[in-house]
């Protein structure tokens, strides 16, 4: 059939357009408007026949590994054919006769697909990369949400406008798709670059301080970790760690230079002007429009002990952000197991030792207690430095001691 060609050719070009995920190694594309318009014209197992050949066509261009391309052959078809399902369960018709009556057939459609699609890829990363299927499936899904919705829309318009004008119903719609493709594109190049921005900035900081390189990449990941464990929402996890990641941007001011590349402990009056970097970091926060408000309030606070003996404010228990509390725990982790000049690195054994000393002081003993009981935490630090010295704490307790520098 020619149409089922032409649907063909055009799945075939947007595939070969794929973009990147925005978590994990795969990638995306938006061909799934000319599936789901095949299917709504030529019926479900044309449907699949038109994705399973375009898709076979584009993963040969693009020379995936022959299990990738099976992989994303099969989980396609099987997405468009779960989502034909609950398209006639939902008495929609082949080919497509009205459209109000096909609205919510069609929705069945769409929440098919896309549950199978999306569920299979972040599946696949989750397992692969070891991360939480939840947080995966909400990175490369939730923020796209919108423009999958629109996209499908145009899916449902590309097969009323062919059952109306034939082929030429689906030229008219191609361009909008690039369109829209593009607009997908640009978001997710936009947030990529975003995002390495501030992992260059936080780098540039870092390499003035030999203690200290990867510190900042270091604490987003255990802050990242520790607000899972408390079961925190997605983009609140998200904020927590893009404020660890920020938290000591203020040190990038000239005036912390000597005391960044000094050895040994510091002078009162060197501690007090260190004291300030959380006010300059949140400062410097809050020139981004997007990080005003909770991240630049983790920042800004995370130095306060649960006790109220911490800065810049002398906040106690939850009247800290909670964030700022989770900052806290994760940067002592780091810098208890990384060598400073006035001692060696901790174990993470002798961490949770000391973590536990000052609970209720300095840390929430929420967050100690859930710190303790999170696995990947301990594989995480245990990775970081596994064969770190096994270094007694002497004088002041170094949770302590790092806290207030």
């Amino acid at each position: 059939m020619i149409g089922a060609a032409v649907y063909a050719v055009v799945g075939f070009g947007l595939q070969v357009a794929e973009h990147r995920l925005a978590v994990g190694t795969a990638h995306g594309t938006i061909s799934f408007i000319v599936y789901m318009g095949a299917v709504l014209v030529f019926g479900p197992l044309w449907g699949g026949l038109v994705t399973g050949v375009s898709l076979a066509a584009a993963q040969t261009v693009l020379r995936k590994p022959l299990v990738k391309a099976a992989f994303n052959i099969a989980q396609h078809v099987l997405a468009i054919l779960a989502g034909s399902f609950l398209y006639l369960a939902l008495g929609g018709t082949f080919p497509l006769q009205s459209l109000n009556e096909a609205i919510i057939p069609f929705l069945g459609l769409v929440f098919g697909f896309f549950v199978v699609n999306s569920g299979a890829v972040s599946g696949v990363i989750a397992i692969s990369e070891g991360r939480r299927f939840a947080d995966v499936w909400i990175s490369n899904t939730w923020g796209l949400a919108g423009y999958h919705l629109v996209a499908s829309a145009l899916g449902l318009a590309i097969a009323w406008l062919y059952v109306e004008l034939g082929v030429l119903g689906i030229a008219i719609i191609v361009v909008p798709i690039l369109f829209l493709r593009h607009t997908i594109l640009v978001n997710v190049q936009l947030q990529e670059t975003n995002r390495e921005l501030l992992d260059l900035m936080v780098k540039a900081i870092e390499a003035r301080d030999p203690y200290t390189s990867g510190h900042s990449q270091r604490v987003a990941e255990i802050a990242r970790l520790l607000a899972r464990s408390m079961g925190l929402l997605f983009r609140d996890v998200d904020s927590v760690a893009t404020a660890a990641l920020l938290h000591d941007v203020g040190k990038i001011y000239e005036e912390f230079a000597p005391i960044l590349r000094k050895e040994g402990r510091l002078t009162p009056e060197e501690r007090a002007l260190m004291q300030t970097h959380v006010e300059r970091s949140a400062e410097l926060v809050g020139t981004i429009s997007n990080l005003r408000g909770p991240v630049q309030r983790f920042v800004r606070h995370h130095h306060e002990s649960f006790n109220g003996s911490g800065y810049p404010d002398g906040l106690i228990g939850d009247d800290i952000p909670i964030g700022a509390r989770i900052i806290m725990i994760a940067d002592t982790t780091d810098a208890m197991t990384t060598d400073r000049p006035y001692r060696k690195a901790l174990t993470y054994d002798h961490v949770v030792e000391e973590l536990e000393r000052q609970s209720g002081r300095q840390f929430d003993p929420r967050l100690v207690a859930a710190f303790r009981r999170s696995a990947m935490i301990r594989r995480l630090v245990d990775r970081v430095a596994p064969h770190r010295h096994q270094g007694e704490p002497l004088g002041e307790p170094p949770a302590l001691r790092i806290a207030s520098e």
